[in-house]
């Protein structure tokens, strides 16, 4: 009797773990290959991006790019016209230093011209990508222009490893 109950316990654990896993597998729904140009500084380059768009949380993950930094999650807001996505990434290298004598924080930033901001926009109806990268002080770095078309996960190559 113990033991049908726990082969009928594991069964149940391995059916809700099998469903996670496929959840898992099916959780983003739609995926953008996006390719362009990246200005900055006067100079341009070829860029190139792969969102991973997921509605149920409005997640869009940064597949590959060699722009923008790779396993990122952007929050974006689906509007009829245009996905608008805006990521803060984290100030690397900020010290902060209590001064004792006077009672506040002190904050170092040692590099101020690194990528803080991605603000972009990708039109629902044209596929047409626009996007602004801006430094600690808002300032602008670059401009990203790219056009991105819907590709189908099924027609990917399967993954080697």
């Amino acid at each position: 009797m113990r033991t049908t109950s726990n082969l009928r316990g594991l069964a149940t654990a391995l059916l809700v773990w099998g469903a996670s896993h496929t959840a898992m597998a099916a959780e983003y729904n739609l995926y953008l290959k996006c390719g362009g140009q990246l200005t900055a500084s006067g100079k341009s380059k070829a860029a190139q991006l792969e969102l991973a768009l997921r509605d149920s949380n409005n997640m869009a993950l940064i597949q590959r790019s060699n722009v923008l930094p790779v396993g990122e999650r952007l929050r974006y807001t689906p509007t009829p016209v245009a996905y608008t996505m805006l990521y803060k990434l984290r100030q690397p290298g900020t010290h902060y230093h209590e001064d004792w004598a006077r009672g506040h924080w002190v904050v170092w930033q040692p590099n101020l011209k690194r990528l803080a901001t991605i603000r972009l926009s990708i039109d629902r109806q044209d596929g047409s990508l626009d996007g602004q990268l801006l430094d600690f002080n808002d300032d602008l770095i670059g401009t990203v222009r790219m056009d991105c078309d819907v590709v189908d996960p099924d027609e990917l190559p399967p993954p080697k490893f």
